[in-house]
């Protein structure tokens, strides 16, 4: 069973950047609340995803350096990474289904 999980500033690169799967990131802080009513949503969407897609979260207040490098604004952030390279970027709360609706354009695109 898939979970979103927590991607720390030095595994970034191993877990993301060069995952075989695409990876959603979501940039969050523990002080967002928009951040925190994501997480029903993208837990949901972690299982739902099992084995096409990744979802991880990192926080911006521990990892600057990531943050900063991804041009992250405001949170939450979301960063879909494909193959190393940026294939979505939206920001602010999201519904579940429009999230839903990006996962499917790229799983369709991996097929």
């Amino acid at each position: 069973m898939a979970e979103v999980t927590e991607v720390s500033e030095s595994l970034f690169q191993a877990e993301v950047m060069e995952s075989t799967l695409p990876v959603l990131v979501d940039f969050y802080a523990q002080w967002c609340g928009p951040c925190k009513a994501m997480g029903p949503a993208l837990a949901d969407l972690a299982q739902e995803y099992d084995g096409q897609v990744r979802i991880v979260k990192l926080d911006i207040d521990a990892a600057p350096a990531i943050a900063e490098a991804h041009g992250i604004a405001s949170v939450p952030t979301f960063v879909l990474i494909r193959g190393g390279e940026v294939a979505a970027r939206f920001s602010g709360a999201q519904t579940r289904s429009k999230i839903a609706a990006i996962l499917d354009n790229v799983v369709e695109q991996r097929a």
